[in-house]
């Protein structure tokens, strides 16, 4: 958890309760806290816990049983331990307990408690009746079931006590370590001091062991049981003696009787040596075995048990003072069955010791002492008696033993090295034991290496050692080898230099130096080659005068000779190895030996220096290697090891090249492409074939491991911009070694292994470099990836990860048979993992590696693998370690949200089914016990919140109900329950609202997830808002919604940003909660508490703030672009956007994969600055992005709140809408970025406004309402609204203000007096919507007309529908304009405007190609031209320019008039052309008539003539006959706006025009008085129509059965009958009848 999320929300005031201990509590929330955690809330509640088990933590043999029989009560139903109440204690725990009790031997009422906690999680599978086994042989299912619960308490059981000596462990590690606690930290010292502590340590350890060799684990019930027990015992002995290591390490306060205590028991088993006849796991055995070395070293004290001559106040004397503790322990020591040669060896030098101090002083009183009991002749005898014992064993092969065995915890080597500095006095150094020095050193810390080359007895070897170099070289190679930095110095100058010389031959060629007699110098030049150096081209050039040392040597015929004489050490060790990496042979053991200490030196030099002080060395060695360098010289030595098959030596140069790499890698690519090493042209690579026949056969992969490194090196150096090799042939080797590793990876399930650690050690190692390489291609959304190097790589990986057929699936099946082996495996891992992390590491890598290749399958939309369809099969052995193993509760479920998360295509696999009916109930009950656990790491809060997001979202219905309703969805109905009374269910999402109680004690980073977890629940199950208990979770989110602290605040660091977008993330998650409730509760009371809240002065403060996004920096957006564009002009950042983020989180990677892009461009300056700029960039973005979604939230709040309100609406919202727009215009369109929250706001404004609007809650509201408008209009005039494209392309947010508009307008019609005094407003806001906006839709249909035509039948237009709703809303708008009471100035500019901007001719325009437009097989284009036009000529003066732009011409003459000219149309024949002449040309004529009067008699009767046929046929259709005669109301409506057409000519005296002759007056028939109008032309016509409808009225029924729909609407109610179709047909004959009335 980092710092950020560990800050508090910004809530200074807030206090803390403290978190009351509970029965979900345990000892392994409380170990992993102990490590991890770093939450003072948290971490008040683990001083708590320790405080209350502190008497459990002093005992050493934690449950040890004690008489308490009363808690096997079988009417138990809890117990209280340390204050803590265990409930729910059910009878089958009581049975359980008891059988625990008698095979253990173990506390009672912990065994009880552990049980207790186990069946939360693990609850009883009950053998259904209605499944009985129908078979004549016992039924033993629930026997079996019972074994089964055995195993996991037992289990459970025995790790605890294993977790409390770790705890232990953890607190004296933790004793002086100021960031822990004062309570840690004081426990800690308190065990750290206790005398009494230490021996009941020993003593348990005693129990322990003998426990093991009496074989008292053996139970009879089960072998899986006694092995349990067993493998326990073993790893709880391992534990005891790692907690005594610490209680003895540099602890001046131990006691001789806890000595005494420790060798007794030790001389009783023979330093664990007698062990080996009862242990059969080797790694264990040699782990416990080489702890009891250690701490019988430690107890031997050999820093600090010397004699003094004077008393310390203080410490006292050391046990050596105390004769009978001497002899006590010499008995202990030496009697030993089996003797153990480190603790034989340490003895001895204390004896020593001892002897040296009577010797020197024995005259004080304690030497007097001793000499009494001891004398000093019994003394000398135990030593020589020692002496000769140590001389028959390898003492320095033994520690360099225990050293490998103990070198995965520096400390052995600290305590181990106590032995080699102590020694140095008394022996002299020879190869061995200067390998056993380096060994141990190099393992030990710092400290104890600059303690060792301070040592003055090691001043004094090193100086012997570099006096005999080169005569013999392993010695002083491997003590400079202990530290690199050492050597570096070292080997820069040598000041002498040794050669054996024939006695005879030197004494001619030296005389006795005048200056210093002791030495020699040379009367004439020498010639001294080096090692090795078969062709003598290079040697030593002594001078004649060159002074040296004479010595004896060991043939009298030989003498050796020390020249003074300064070199280059470096020099001569790049000569020698040349030399022999020349004469390189297997045999030759002596060069083969010089050459792995050479390159262990270069290694350790390497690891240890600068990259100049390395280059320095490099170069040194290169002077005297001929026509190469010494980087040559090693990848000469590389290829003559791979085809020697030498092991050892590609190891080392493999190491060296693996360290070398960050600064010759542009020699190491080169020569890894050529090498041997790896496959070429079809042939087998060298370390294929070592892998197969040499480490497969002996089990040790020290080449394999470092293989893996030297790939991990690679992998780095391709993260980098380092421009030293091609590419693409970097990717072509590195292809080749993960070829390899994939094939070592999977081959390792039966591979043999002599160390089982290095099994799990090269999975993990393996598996980091599949991650890392898959990282790095896939967790940047880019088609042109940065990281392409990685892409054949990362194809290979994936394929032999993702393969969908389960044949060819091999590289998962180490990964498979892990997850198989759960819950059994855990036990195995660790009493054969003697590095006590690897089998750790191992689980936790391969489950989030499974992770990553689950999310990056799902992201590459690929078919499912078969290994994932694998996993689903597994899943009950998931989650039996879910529920079982508590330290990998996170990563096993992180994997099934993956699984849940995953995409398939179709028939996604049901998690529910894969689990069964027990093992669901299994993750039911563990996932509510850890969600109802407030001990516990916020870490795994977070992953248990995305995974019900993960259930809830991911299409499993089944587990959703289980999850929350607790009900048995497998259902076994044929059980009828035996009691009526029930146990109340378990629901998740109970116990998750329930946790919102706490939810502001927590950082906001875990309450985000848990109230998200809440929101999905109940948005997916709707029973979940029903509950009558909600009204204390509803105020909590209420009140934590208010606590929006930030509002005001400053922000100031990126650590401030961050918290506040999980501030405001978490304000929408609860809104979006809120308007759930909202949107579907039944609970009126819930409902009022919301509304309560919502009606409040704050929650409107509140909500105005969020829907204001502040906090944009375009500068710096622009900026970090420009700067990363030039600082790497072969990306772009775009390049590096992080994929596979996980839902909810904030942080400087979650935007830009930075980690990525630090490993790319670490080397560059410039990229420190530039990367703080990529930081803020991406954090200011998720500032906005958490703006953003709390905006779109709180407007969903709203808008439930509205929806679900039934009283009248507060007029603040009408000021809520004003704001909402007013911020539009304010903020306007800075980015793509506020898209959405600018379309929010007007969507909101508009569904607030219409809400209004709708409940006439706006009376009187003028001014707010103009204010509205006014506001409107400066949105759609905005270059952010930038309204006439958007609604030329029909996109874009003008419709809902169009809708506002429309609203507005309609509200304040009436109000003359704002429109007067606005009139500019008006006319702007007509002009811009109306005027333009009708031109610029007309001229996009003029342009769909013209690519259809140019494009014919390829041309799909897929915006009509947009524009002819855009259209509607236009015309709507128009007929508010044309309804208002405004004064003539405003129908003047109106007028003027329409003519300005030639609407009529568009118009007229549209209404002449209307008929190429067709949508859904109807001219819509022409009915609305016709309506539009017949708005505008409500206006008189607009009606004139109507006609004067040719408006009866463009209705009589356009293509889609002529079949309305030819006749004979009606609803049922021609019904649309029926509907655009009764609905559009008659009602223009009427107005035309109306509004202009004789003065448009001309055009009038051109075009009644012209549409003769139809008007003739319409007045002969009343005149059919009784079979045909159709009527309608379409028909009715056409024959009504003739006759008023009729009336209207008659008005103006239309006779008097006709006869003028206007038109046609030949052949003047003086009875026809309207000849325009066929059917009522005359006089006689009128009445013969008349008579027609007064016999229609005259036989009703028959009126009635011949009345036909003219819409589906009328089809539904003549169809229907009843009341509805006889009002329908009354109303139809009432219109019948007036227009005889009116004609007559």
């Amino acid at each position: 958890m980092s710092s950020l999320q560990l800050r508090s929300n910004h809530i200074e005031s807030l206090p803390l309760k403290p978190i009351q201990p509970t029965q979900f509590w345990t000892f392994d929330n409380a170990l992993t806290l102990l490590r991890t955690c770093h939450d003072p809330y948290i971490l008040d509640a683990l001083d708590e816990f320790l405080l209350l088990h502190s008497k459990l933590l002093f005992n050493a043999l934690p449950f040890h049983s004690v008489d308490n029989s009363e808690s096997f009560k079988d009417t138990t139903k809890e117990i209280t331990l340390r204050s803590i109440i265990y409930t729910d204690i059910t009878s089958t725990n009581i049975h359980d307990s008891k059988n625990l009790y008698k095979i253990l031997d173990l506390n009672g009422n912990e065994i009880l408690r552990v049980i207790s906690q186990s069946y939360k999680r693990n609850p009883e599978f009950k053998t259904s009746q209605s499944n009985k086994l129908k078979s004549k042989l016992p039924d033993d299912r629930a026997k079996n079931q019972e074994n089964k619960r055995l195993i996991i308490y037992t289990r459970r059981i025995l790790k605890e006590r294993r977790l409390i000596l770790k705890i232990v462990n953890e607190l004296l590690n933790n004793k002086t370590n100021s960031t822990k606690s004062r309570t840690i930290q004081n426990l800690g010292k308190e065990l750290y001091l206790s005398s009494e502590y230490l021996i009941k340590v020993i003593q348990a350890l005693k129990v322990t062991i003998e426990s093991i060799i009496s074989k008292s684990y053996i139970t009879g019930i089960s072998k899986q049981l006694d092995d349990i027990i067993y493998c326990e015992n073993i790893l709880f002995a391992i534990e005891l003696c790692k907690v005594t290591v610490d209680l003895v390490f540099q602890n001046p306060r131990i006691e001789n009787k806890a000595r005494l205590e420790w060798f007794k028991l030790m001389n009783n088993y023979s330093f664990g040596a007698i062990l080996d006849s009862y242990i059969e796991y080797n790694e264990s055995l040699s782990i416990l075995q080489s702890l009891m070395s250690i701490i019988s070293i430690q107890f031997l004290d050999l820093d600090n048990s010397y004699d003094t001559t004077t008393t310390n106040q203080t410490t006292g004397t050391t046990f050596v003072s105390d004769v009978e503790v001497v002899k006590q322990l010499h008995d202990y020591i030496s009697s030993s069955i089996i003797i153990n040669p480190t603790v034989l060896y340490s003895w001895l030098l204390i004896l020593l010791r001892k002897l040296y101090f009577i010797q020197e002083f024995p005259t004080i009183e304690s030497s007097h002492k001793f000499i009494k009991s001891i004398s000093i002749e019994e003394l000398d005898s135990y030593i020589n008696e020692l002496s000769n014992k140590c001389a028959k064993l390898d003492i320095f092969g033994h520690i360099k033993e225990l050293s490998q065995i103990l070198k995965f915890n520096d400390i052995y080597a600290a305590i181990l090295s106590g032995i080699i500095i102590s020694s140095l006095p008394v022996i002299t150094i020879n190869d061995n034991i200067s390998d056993c020095i380096a060994s141990v050193l190099k393992l030990a810390p710092n400290s104890i290496i600059t303690k060792f080359f301070d040592n003055e007895s090691s001043i004094n070897a090193i100086i012997l050692a570099r006096a005999k170099f080169p005569i013999q070289i392993t010695p002083y190679l491997k003590l400079a080898s202990i530290n690199g930095n050492f050597a570096l110095e070292e080997f820069n100058e040598l000041k002498s230099y040794i050669h054996l010389f024939n006695r005879e031959d030197f004494l001619k060629s030296h005389e006795i130096d005048q200056d210093n007699t002791d030495l020699v110098k040379l009367s004439q030049l020498i010639d001294v080659y080096p090692p090795y150096e078969s062709n003598k081209k290079i040697s030593f050039m002594f001078d004649k005068g060159t002074k040296a040392k004479i010595l004896p040597s060991s043939n009298p015929n030989e003498v050796l000779v020390t020249f003074l004489y300064k070199y280059s050490g470096w020099a001569l060790l790049g000569r020698v190895l040349q030399n022999t990496s020349k004469l390189f042979g297997n045999k030759d053991h002596e060069k083969l030996q010089f050459i792995i200490n050479i390159l262990q030196l270069l290694i350790s030099v390497v690891k240890d220096n600068s990259n100049d002080e390395i280059k320095q060395v490099l170069d040194s060695m290169s002077a005297y290697t001929e026509d190469s360098d010494i980087i040559e010289v090693i990848l000469r030595l590389l290829e003559q090891g791979l085809h020697a098959r030498n092991v050892e030596v590609i190891t080392l140069v493999i190491d060296l090249l693996t360290q070398l790499m960050p600064i010759y890698s542009y020699r190491i690519w080169p020569c890894l492409a050529k090498s041997s090493l790896l496959s070429h042209d079809g042939k087998e690579g060298i370390i294929s074939t070592i892998f197969g026949s040499i480490e497969m056969n002996s089990g040790e992969y020290k080449l394999t491991t470092s293989i893996i490194y030297l790939t991990d090196t690679l992998v780095e150096n391709c993260l980098s911009l380092i421009e030293d090799y091609p590419l693409k042939s970097k990717s072509i080797i590195l292809s080749k070694f993960i070829q390899h590793l994939l094939l070592v990876f999977e081959s390792s399930t039966y591979c043999k292994f002599k160390h089982p650690f290095e099994n799990l050690q090269i999975g993990v190692l393996s598996l980091d470099i599949f991650s890392n390489i898959l990282a790095a291609v896939h967790s940047i959304n880019s088609i042109n990836k940065v990281t392409n190097v990685f892409g054949e790589a990362a194809n290979i990986i994936l394929e032999s990860f993702l393969v969908t057929s389960e044949e060819y699936a091999r590289s998962t099946s180490p990964i498979l048979q892990l997850i198989k082996s759960f819950p059994d495996i855990l036990t195995v891992y660790e009493i054969n993992d003697i590095s006590g992390f690897w089998y750790d590491n191992w689980i936790r890598c391969s489950l989030t590696f499974s992770q990553l290749i689950i999310r990056i399958r799902s992201n590459l939309n690929s078919p499912p693998s078969a290994f994932e369809i694998h996993l689903f099969t597994l899943l009950p052995n998931l989650v039996a370690a879910y529920s079982q193993f508590d330290t990998y509760r996170k990563e096993v479920l992180d994997l099934i949200t993956c699984l849940t998360n995953g995409k398939w295509e179709k028939d996604k696999p049901s998690l529910l089914s894969h689990l069964g009916e027990y093992y669901s109930q299994v993750l039911f009950h563990s996932v509510a016990v850890d969600l109802d656990n407030s001990f516990d790491d916020y870490k795994i809060k977070v992953s248990l919140y995305d995974f019900i997001c993960a259930v809830m979202g991911g299409d499993q219905e089944g587990l959703s109900v289980l999850f929350l309703s607790g009900r048995d969805v497998f259902g076994d109905f044929t059980n009828t329950p035996t009691t009526t009374t029930t146990k109340k269910n378990i629901s998740l999402l109970q116990i998750m609202k329930k946790n919102v109680r706490d939810m502001k004690y927590y950082p906001n980073s875990v309450s985000l997830p848990l109230v998200d977890a809440i929101s999905l629940t109940l948005n997916s199950w709707t029973a979940g808002h029903n509950t009558e208990n909600d009204n204390e979770f509803i105020n909590e989110l209420i009140n934590r919604l208010t606590q929006d602290i930030n509002i005001n605040g400053e922000l100031i660091s990126s650590d401030d940003y961050l918290l506040q977008c999980y501030e405001l993330k978490l304000a929408s998650k609860i809104a979006e909660v809120l308007s759930l409730y909202l949107f579907t509760s039944k609970n009126q009371q819930i409902n009022d508490i919301i509304f309560e809240f919502m009606a409040s002065d704050k929650f409107s403060k509140l909500a105005k703030n969020k829907f204001i996004v502040s906090g944009y920096r375009p500068s710096l957006q622009t900026n970090v672009q420009t700067s990363f564009t030039s600082l790497f002009p072969q990306f772009e950042l775009y390049q590096f956007t992080s994929t596979l983020n996980k839902r909810n989180r904030f942080g400087i990677s979650t935007l830009y994969n930075l980690p990525l892009m630090d490993n790319l461009f670490h080397t560059q300056t410039a990229w420190t600055q530039l990367r703080e700029q990529v930081i803020a960039s991406s954090i200011n973005l998720q500032y906005l992005d958490a703006q953003i979604s709390s905006s779109k939230s709180f407007g969903a709040l709203i808008t439930s709140y509205c929806r679900k309100f039934n009283g009248p609406l507060s007029l603040k919202l009408l000021d809520f809408v004003i704001h909402l727009l007013n911020t539009n215009i304010n903020e306007g369109l800075a980015s793509t970025i506020f898209e959405e929250v600018y379309q929010e706001r007007i969507e909101l404004a508009f569904y607030l406004f219409y809400s209004l609007y709708s409940k006439g809650e706006l009376k009187n509201k003028s001014e707010q309402i103009f204010e509205v408008i006014k506001y409107s209009l400066d949105l759609l005039s905005s270059s952010s609204m930038n309204f006439l494209p958007s609604l030329a392309s029909s996109r874009g947010y003008y419709r809902s203000l169009l809708k506002i508009i429309y609203c507005a307008l309609s509200l304040i019609q009436e109000d003359s007096g704002i429109l007067i005094e606005y009139l500019s407003i008006f006319r702007d806001l007509f002009e811009l919507i109306f005027t333009k906006g009708t031109r610029t839709l007309l001229i996009e249909l003029q342009n769909e007309v013209y690519l259809s035509k140019s494009s014919g039948k390829n041309h799909k237009s897929t915006k009509l529908n947009d524009k002819i709703d855009d259209l509607m809303i236009i015309l709507s708008i128009l007929k508010v304009f044309v309804n208002m009471k405004s004064s003539l100035a405003l129908h003047n500019e109106m007028a003027l405007l329409v003519e300005e901007n030639e609407t009529i001719k568009a118009l007229l325009n549209l209404y002449s190609f209307s008929h190429t437009i067709e949508v859904n097989d109807e001219h819509i284009f022409a009915q609305l031209s016709l309506m539009f036009i017949q708005e505008l000529m409500s206006f008189e003066i607009i009606a004139e320019k109507c006609i004067n732009s040719g408006l009866f011409v463009v209705l009589v003459e356009s293509s889609i008039s002529k079949i309305i000219k030819n006749g004979n149309l009606s609803e049922s024949n021609g019904g649309q052309y029926h509907a655009l002449w009764t609905n559009g040309i008659l009602p223009i004529i009427i107005i035309s008539l109306s509004k202009l009067g004789s003065s448009i008699l001309p055009e009038i009767c051109v075009a009644l003539q012209l549409f003769s046929k139809q008007i003739e046929s319409c007045i002969q259709s009343w005149s059919e006959d009784s079979s045909s005669i159709r009527i309608s109301t379409s028909t009715v409506a056409e024959t009504s706006q003739i006759i008023l057409i009729l009336e209207l000519l008659k008005s103006l005296n239309v006779t008097a025009y006709l006869n003028d002759g206007n038109i046609n007056n030949n052949d003047i028939d003086i009875d026809i008085d309207i000849k325009v109008l066929p059917g009522l032309e005359s006089e006689s016509k009128r009445e013969e129509f008349i008579q027609c409808i007064s016999n229609l009225l005259k036989h009703p029924k028959f009126l009635t059965s011949r009345v036909v729909p003219s819409s589906s609407e009328e089809r539904r109610i003549i169809e229907a009958g009843g009341e509805v179709h006889d009002k329908f047909v009354n109303d139809l004959i009432n219109e019948i009848r007036s227009l005889k009335e009116y004609l007559s």
